[in-house]
């Protein structure tokens, strides 16, 4: 090789060295540099699309990209922040809003809607000092000086002002939409003293803002406090349904279905469409009725989505085995502050006294009830007294005899359980009949409790483990079977009652379960004998075999089961059945004219016509008839 040569190869070989040198050295130290590009660029990604969202009023998908975002990226936690303020104001999430506030409270400032929400959560927590000064912050920037007017409102009623609150709503009104809020609670608290004037107060606020829902929300309560129930859901569930993510229209339903011990019903609407967003007090309700009364199926969620004061007791709750009501090591390891949930949770002491009861400590539960603090607010007075009386009774202890310890029940004495009132009897001293002391002394006794108080969950829970006695009443035997239908399945409660006496209620009721599990020929079978009893029992068999007569496409048969019992081929139920028959059989004109002569009082009746004049086009019958089936 040439010297030239040789001295251009050694030149080449130190610049190829020189480079990799430079290129290793770049991908070493450049790679942090790049990941960090490469972060900035998604998260201003996610970002742009999570702002979209929320423009678009999809909150909710906003949120679940702002609770996935990844925080190493610190130039946008400001942004990240303010645009989570938003979202979680569009959602009505107090629990997430309240904790932000605590780490953030400055950021709130910038935010009017998510201030007013914290706002109201101090409110509802009795935290009037921070309440105070957040508002006194608010008073220079409000720009919707009326839902912050509403707000002072409440704060002097939670102080019990009354007069203050009535000299405020009086001293100024609103344009518009705007004075819905002044309104409503003119209309609150005007009520205890004149209805007729809340009403009208309540008039005025939905002719400028129909579709408000506080306008709805408080025309329900002021409607259930006139007795009117049928109307007051319409507007409870109205108010739901404008704002369904707001848990506190959510509650208030579910609320007013548990009064009126439509527990299913509450239940359901505490437990649908739970997710990661909904409110730690509208999970801990779920949670509790549906361990207590109906089941609902409902998903453990994730500790680090669950927020406010309630979270530790949920989380607690969620954890607990299938079966247990309560554990009380576990409780004072997880949840802090847990003397004050004892004090104001009635979900807590109802769990200790379940737990306490399953596990035999009946001296235990005895004395949680003696000093529980929900005396004059429990949530079933008449089951809390009866378990008082029975476990006094079990226990040889003086009966408890002092009527207004537990409150008024708030229930028609007529609609009592018969339990309830044999339990009376015995504190004034009366001897119970043999079969009631052969319940009241076994295994099944705090079962029939909650049966009778209709806790049907908790009930089969507490049933005791072998056959149930000889001699036992009845209608415990039936309430078994029922709460084995709805709350496990057709299968369970025909198997418990085929294993039980024959009476006429079981033999009826079996065929009634045979008849809803499709078990058509079985209940006709089953039915038979019964449905020529000149009875109750033998009214209702023949309608149920009917019915069923008339699922297998057999009309004839369907009719002389009818004719079986006069007083039901002349009745309503029978008249409607006959209308089924005749459109079953071809003869719509016949079935339209039993269907009109029932119209005023029948609503399967007011539904067929109403779908006969929708077909017909005749809009104004269609119109009233299906007004007066809502």
């Amino acid at each position: 090789m040439l010297p030239g040569m040789k001295q251009h190869r050694t030149v080449r070989l130190i610049i190829i060295g020189a480079l990799i040198l430079l290129t290793g050295g770049g991908v070493y130290f450049g790679l942090p540099a790049i990941r960090a590009v490469i972060k900035e660029s998604r998260d201003k990604t996610a970002y742009t699309e999570a702002k979209t969202f929320l423009n678009d009023q999809r909150a909710a998908k906003a949120f679940e990209i702002i609770r996935m975002r990844d925080s190493s990226v610190p130039d946008r936690n400001s942004e990240w922040l303010h645009l989570e303020i938003e979202a979680l104001s569009a959602l009505g999430n107090v629990g997430r809003l309240s904790a932000l506030y605590d780490r953030h409270p400055e950021a709130f400032m910038q935010h009017e809607k998510g201030s007013m929400i914290v706002a109201r959560a101090m409110l509802a927590t009795g935290d009037m000092k921070s309440y105070v000064t957040f508002r006194k912050a608010w008073e220079s920037q409000e720009k919707q000086p009326e839902l912050w007017f509403a707000l002072d409102v409440d704060a002097l009623i939670l102080q019990q002002d009354t007069a203050g609150a009535l000299k405020l709503l009086r001293s100024r009104s609103f344009e518009g939409q705007a004075d819905a809020a002044r309104l409503n609670r003119l209309a609150l608290l005007t009520a205890g003293g004149n209805l007729q004037q809340a009403w009208q107060y309540l008039e005025q606020a939905y002719s400028v803002a129909p579709k408000n829902p506080d306008v709805r929300s408080f025309r329900a309560q002021i409607l259930e406090r006139m007795g009117k129930e049928k109307m007051a859901r319409v507007e409870y569930v109205a108010a739901h349904l404008a704002l369904p993510d707001n848990p506190l229209y959510r509650d208030q339903l579910a609320e007013f279905y548990r009064r009126r011990g439509q527990i299913g019903l509450a239940v359901q609407t505490w437990a649908r469409d739970l997710n990661e967003r909904s409110a730690d007090f509208i999970r801990l309700k779920a949670l509790f009725w549906s361990r207590v009364t109906t089941p609902a199926s409902i998903g453990k969620t994730d500790p680090a989505d669950i927020y406010g004061e309630l979270a530790p007791l949920v989380i607690y709750l969620q954890e607990l085995p299938e079966g247990q009501f309560w554990d009380d090591g576990l409780f004072e390891k997880e949840v802090a502050k847990g003397q004050m949930v004892l004090e104001r949770r009635q979900e807590a002491y109802w769990l200790r006294i379940l737990e306490a009861l399953r596990n035999k400590e009946e001296e235990k539960c005895y004395d949680i009830i003696l000093v529980h603090p929900f005396k004059r607010s429990s949530w079933n007075p008449d089951l809390e007294k009866a378990l008082e009386r029975v476990l006094a009774y079990r226990l040889e202890k003086p009966q408890p005899m002092d009527a207004n310890a537990f409150g008024a029940s708030g229930r028609n004495t007529e609609q009592r359980h018969q339990l309830f009132e044999q339990l009376e009897r015995i504190a004034m001293r009366e001897k119970p009949d043999p079969k009631l002391d052969r319940l009241l002394r076994s295994d099944e006794a705090f079962a029939a409790v909650f049966m009778a108080g209709g806790w049907m969950e908790a009930a089969l829970q507490l049933r005791g483990k072998g056959a149930i006695p000889e001699g036992i009443p009845d209608w415990y035997i039936y309430g078994v079977t029922q709460s084995l239908r709805f709350n496990r399945d057709a299968k369970a409660a025909l198997a418990f009652a085929r294993s039980q006496r024959p009476t006429q209620e079981m033999t009826l009721l079996t065929g009634e379960i045979q008849l809803a599990n499709k078990e058509r020929a079985a209940s006709i079978e089953m039915l038979e004998p019964l449905t020529k009893s000149k009875s109750a029992i033998g009214y209702r068999a023949a309608w149920l075999q009917s019915l069923a007569y008339l699922d297998q496409k057999a009309t004839l048969k369907a009719r002389n089961a009818l004719q079986r019992q006069p007083e039901l081929f002349s009745s309503t139920a029978g008249k409607e059945i006959l209308a089924r028959i005749a459109l079953a059989e071809g003869e719509p004109e016949k079935a339209r004219a039993i269907y009109t002569s029932l119209a005023d009082r029948s609503a399967e009746a007011k539904a067929y016509l109403a779908m006969l004049a929708y077909r017909q086009k005749d809009w104004n019958t269609c119109k009233i008839l299906t007004m007066e089936l809502i």
